[in-house]
């Protein structure tokens, strides 16, 4: 049986694929206990690569583990989360497989199978036999209950299913090793995932006069804040969602106080070319609910009831889904009655069920709660994230949905 020998450090090059800023036990446990990432490395002797590496970070929930073949490439990534004191989650576990030595890491072409899961019970499997080049076969996972949990460690994290014989040296016998003193930090660091952002500058947008500049598009001013309509929510909940949910429209659980607020839009213009000719262009990237006058600072997602930013994956974010490129702010009281109108007016030509109110933007009313829904129009299907924007007080001034696949506008 042969020892594998742990080392610590504070991060971990994945280009290079060796450790970063070398730590002792000490320096590894004070992280530990802090909740600042760090990462465990689990090495066989002769080996040049490790055979597996994990990054710890209490503070992000979050557990991560690749482990390497001989030849270096990862093999296996496991995401873990940490949702109960003593409990790790397995969120994703990807398998990759090479078929043959020339292959490179992480080939895109390569066989992949992906594991996603929920702590309810829910779970894809998708397997991609030729990467991203080509077809995938989607199935549920069927993953036992004892396999989507793992134990904390009280510090660290053992190396679960080491193949070919090996035992791991107990963390701590091992101190960090002696490795490439300074250096400058690489940009391929390994970090624990961060949930989704908004990819535009929301508070520039909302500037009349403000520039920007697009591929798609050249250069852009931002022209006005148009009025799409005065949004009444006596109730102070709100509901941003695709207005022919019937059954879970998608609540924030964030209040705001009842009242009236303008629903408005950030219009930009421009001007396009096709085959030489010039033509004006103009675009409403997002939608905002106006709920007071002070300045946004800051801006963070929009939640729902069920809603745990700990399970997203890096770069994702909650937002309300759609197959008809629209949606809708109102009172979440009487969603019911108003939702049940713009179905009416859809699905059967009932024009008094609700009304326009501008450029396609219909709205309706529900007498006896007084509340409304303004609907808008998004550029596509799928799933649109809500921001919500807060004062230097911390005050909810904005409630914003980006509309627009434009995310690659700028300012100048």
């Amino acid at each position: 049986m042969t020892v594998v020998e742990v080392s610590y450090a504070q991060a971990w090059n994945a280009e290079a694929r060796r450790e970063y800023g070398p730590l002792s036990l000490d320096e590894a446990r004070r992280k530990d206990s802090d909740g600042q990432p760090y990462v465990v490395i689990h090495r066989a002797p002769g080996r040049t690569v490790p055979l597996k590496v994990h990054l710890v970070s209490w503070g992000d929930h979050y557990v991560g583990q690749w482990t390497y073949d001989e030849l270096g490439r990862v093999t296996e990534e496991a995401d873990l989360r940490l949702l109960e004191t003593d409990r790790l989650f397995l969120r994703r576990h990807v398998e990759r497989r090479y078929s043959s030595p020339d292959e490179p890491d992480r080939a895109r072409d390569g066989w992949r199978l992906t594991v996603d899961l929920l702590p309810d019970g829910r779970g894809t499997k998708v397997l991609d036999e030729r990467g991203d080049s080509g077809g995938s076969f989607h199935t549920r996972a069927d993953v036992p209950e004892s396999e989507r949990w793992r134990p904390r460690s009280e510090f660290g994290v053992r190396a679960a299913r080491i193949p070919g014989g090996f035992s791991e040296r107990e963390p701590g016998a091992y101190t960090a090793r002696s490795t490439f003193g300074e250096e400058p930090e690489p940009q391929s660091l390994w970090r624990p995932p961060r949930p989704g952002r908004p990819g535009l500058a929301l508070n520039e947008l909302l500037r009349p006069g403000r520039r920007f500049t697009s591929e798609s598009w050249g250069e852009m001013t931002v022209a006005e804040i148009r009025h799409i309509a005065t949004l009444r929510v006596p109730s102070g909940r709100l509901v941003v969602a695709d207005p022919r949910d019937q059954d879970a429209p998608r609540e924030l659980t964030e209040r705001i106080p009842p009242g009236e607020y303008p629903l408005q839009a950030a219009v930009l213009v421009g001007e396009g070319d096709y085959c030489g000719e010039r033509f004006p262009v103009t675009e409403e990237p997002l939608v905002r609910l106006l709920i007071g006058a002070e300045p946004v600072v800051t801006w963070e997602m929009g939640l729902s009831e069920g809603d745990d930013p700990r399970l997203l994956l890096d770069g994702r974010a909650y937002g309300f889904g759609t197959d008809g490129a629209s949606g809708v702010f109102a009172d979440a009281s009487g969603w019911k009655v108003l939702s049940g109108k713009i179905r009416r007016y859809y699905e059967e030509g009932d024009e008094s069920a609700a009304e326009f109110v501008t450029d396609g933007c219909l709205r309706a009313t529900d007498e006896e709660t007084g509340g409304d829904l303004v609907s808008f129009y998004t550029e596509g299907d799928g799933t649109w994230p809500v921001w919500l924007g807060r004062s230097a007080t911390g005050e909810l001034v904005a409630v914003t949905v980006i509309t627009s696949w434009l995310m690659d506008l700028r300012p100048v």
